[in-house]
């Protein structure tokens, strides 16, 4: 069996798929009344058949067709018979004579194929006869066989049993029965009909609203809410609808309140690093350039450089090196103090960058010092009158605070491929040149050479080692502790600067500090030894020594240097030094050289937490009633003072006047180079505070020092 599956468009509409479903069950259950409908006629039209059926066998078995002269008996028992079963009722022979009926006269003829059917094959069978009008009558033809059985040639005879008006009056109630059905059939269909479109339209009409305002809520209007009333679960889904639609809502207030805070916070973000890349570009300007004169300082000059000899090296090209020095700039600084100094720094790197061409690059090393690289220049004819030109635009008159200077400069020259091919050696040489032209007189230049006597060989020997220095790590410190007169327990050390050469052993800081001091390599090596203390003063501290104050001396030249505040914020950051327990020793003749600009530093010192203390008080020429302007912690006495206190009246006296002033001052007093137990009970009986030298202890490295603080302090915990 095949079956047709129907598929249903999905393009249809929920209320019209359920309408078309309600309508399919409508259909069916009309299919199944006009089915019954079928059903009871055909069963009705069975029933009459098998009645009149019957009646025709029944006559047929009481009719003996043999017995003709029994005709008016056979009238009279079919005519009974008829209005007992109140049917039509009709007998022929053979010939399809009547011999009896209720209908027909007796003897007439009836000629119907479906009759001489029945005669021929013996089956009775049903036989519908129209009538004039129209009109149809069913009747039943049943075979009535001959009785006598010496007839042998008898044919057998038929019996006809009308049964219409049985049919139609059972056909009639049928149909009867059928109108009832089929009015009670439109009924159900209406009512069903409207159940159909009602039940539809409860589904259907608040799936709209809930699918109109999820659409709503899609297009971002969060407003909008669905009916819930009913308790069904149409309602509970809208209910449940209206929940997701709050919090929606809310979500999207809050992502709204986040956006602008991100918003906001994009906007600060945007503002902070544009703000941090502005003081990235200036920390980068400042790392590369001098901050004083504006031209490039000695980093940048570097990367130049190195630069400049791999290209030479790549293209076979030839640049020269000029090493500047002012002649006797110190003398201007010191006479007419730092800021005309810083003045004529300015003006002098206006003109040597005023003097190059482009292509050439003009740093400040630091101090006085000015470098040059010149690029492509292979003849030293060139190159002597550029130098020329640049010692001339330097000598002319400078206005400084209404005076006329004249400064005058020496210049070192060294030439890649001649005088070196690296960068260190190109600047020691064009270092050790510069040298050479102020032994020549100065105001003039010099090309590196290796003829030079003994004196100037060992010192610019020794300024090349010690620029070496402290790349190698051959610079080291050493401790001096100092001890307290009343207690007698160690409260600091001062750190010492030694140099330990690989071939002359141990410098005396008495030989390459004014070398250092010369050549602006004391600036670096003083950053280094103020990092290497700070270190290890955090260290010690780390490991249970933290009540010690170290002490770092700054030179004159570095104590002017515009990187040192800087570079003392750094260094304490970066060894995590607490600044209170660091101390810097500054001489009195540093102070005085500019008393303005030096009582700023002092004060930007003091304002960190960092001790200030006066060294080699006595050998310069202020007094303590100047030196009391200043933010002055610590005063240490000059050892001159008190190397003959046993024998010199007059130092005894100074000395107790030092101590004296000093306390009305409220000033820590230290005294340097205490030798003697004499030194030490003067200085106690006079109330001087601490006291350092060999006769407590020398200077030793930083492993003798931690072990000898240990020591002292359990032989203090043992006497206690």
């Amino acid at each position: 069996m095949k079956y047709t599956i129907i598929s249903i468009p999905q393009t249809l509409t929920l209320r019209q798929k359920l309408l078309l479903a309600f309508f399919a069950v409508i259909a069916s259950m009309v299919a199944l009344a006009a089915a019954a409908v079928a059903l009871q006629t055909r069963a009705v039209h069975r029933a009459a058949f098998n009645e009149a059926q019957h009646v025709a066998t029944e006559i047929a078995s009481v009719v003996n067709l043999a017995e003709n002269g029994d005709q008016a008996h056979l009238q009279h028992h079919l005519v009974m018979m008829g209005r007992f079963f109140d049917r039509g009722l009709t007998v022929l022979d053979s010939d399809h004579r009547v011999i009896a009926s209720t209908k027909f006269a007796v003897g007439s003829v009836q000629h119907d194929v479906n009759v001489e059917e029945v005669l021929q094959s013996g089956i009775t069978r049903e036989v519908e006869v129209e009538q004039p009008g129209g009109r149809s009558i069913k009747e039943v033809v049943a075979q009535v066989a001959p009785r006598s059985a010496t007839d042998g040639n008898a044919r057998p005879g038929a019996v006809i049993v009308e049964y219409t008006q049985g049919f139609d009056q059972q056909m009639q109630e049928t149909w009867q029965a059928a109108s009832v059905t089929e009015f009670a059939a439109v009924i159900v269909v209406m009512l069903t009909t409207l159940f159909a479109f009602y039940a539809t339209s409860s589904l259907v009409d608040p799936l709209r609203d809930l699918q109109e305002a999820a659409d709503a809520i899609a297009a971002e209007n969060f407003d909008v809410r669905v009916n819930t009333g009913g308790d069904d679960e149409v309602s509970r889904l809208a209910s449940a609808f209206n929940a997701m639609a709050d919090k929606l809502s809310l979500n999207r207030a809050a992502l709204h309140q986040r956006n602008e805070d991100l918003a906001y916070a994009n906007l600060m973000l945007q503002d902070k690093t544009e703000k941090q890349k502005i003081a990235v570009e200036r920390v980068e300007y400042l790392a590369f350039h001098d901050s004083l004169t504006a031209l490039p300082n000695r980093a940048r000059f570097n990367v130049v450089l190195a630069q400049a000899v791999e290209h030479a090296e790549r293209y076979g090209q030839k640049f020269s090196v000029f090493f500047i020095d002012l002649d006797r700039f110190k003398q201007i600084n010191d006479t007419l103090g730092h800021d005309a100094g810083d003045l004529l720094l300015r003006e002098v790197g206006k003109r040597l960058a005023a003097s190059l061409g482009q292509g050439h690059t003009v740093a400040r090393l630091g101090g006085d010092e000015f470098v040059v690289l010149l690029n492509d220049f292979s003849a030293d004819r060139l190159t002597s009158l550029l130098a020329q030109q640049i010692l001339t635009a330097i000598s002319r008159p400078i206005a400084i605070n209404g005076q006329e200077l004249r400064v005058t400069a020496s210049i070192g020259i060294s030439r890649f491929g001649i005088d070196g091919s690296d960068e260190l050696t190109l600047m020691k040489h064009a270092d050790i040149a510069l040298y050479q032209a102020k032994e020549n007189g100065r105001n003039g230049f010099a090309f590196y050479s290796h003829e030079r006597n003994g004196n100037s060989f060992e010192r610019l020997a020794l300024e090349c080692s010690l620029r070496r220095a402290i790349g190698r790590n051959e610079l080291l410190l050493h401790y001096q502790p100092k001890r307290d007169l009343v207690s007698g327990a160690v409260t600091g050390m001062e750190a010492l600067l030694r140099w330990q050469h690989p071939d002359l052993g141990l410098v005396s800081p008495a030989e390459f500090i004014p070398v250092a001091e010369d050549t602006g390599l004391i600036v670096p090596i003083g950053k280094w030894v103020l990092r290497t203390a700070c270190l290890q003063t955090a260290q010690w501290r780390a490991q249970g020594l933290d009540d010690l104050v170290v002490a770092v001396n700054l030179s004159p030249r570095q104590f002017t240097d515009d990187g040192l505040l800087l570079d003392i914020v750094s260094i304490l950051n970066e060894t995590g030094m607490d600044a209170t327990r660091l101390e810097l020793e500054i001489t009195e003749t540093a102070i005085m050289q500019n008393p303005e600009q030096a009582r700023k530093m002092l004060a930007s010192l003091k304002s960190m937490g960092i001790r200030i203390a006066v060294d080699d008080f006595g050998t310069g020429y202020s007094s303590l009633s100047t030196l009391k302007q200043f933010p002055i912690d610590t005063l240490k006495i000059d050892r001159s003072f008190i190397r003959d206190l046993a024998t010199d009246v007059e130092d005894r006296s100074l000395t107790e006047a030092i101590i004296s002033m000093g306390k009305a001052l409220k000033l820590h007093l230290i005294a340097e180079g205490v030798e003697t137990a004499v030194q030490e009970d003067f200085l106690r009986q006079h109330g001087c505070h601490a006291m350092q030298g060999y006769h407590f202890s020398r200077p030793i490295v930083a492993a003798e020092f931690e072990t000898f603080v240990k020591r002292q302090r359990r032989n203090e915990t043992a006497a206690a």
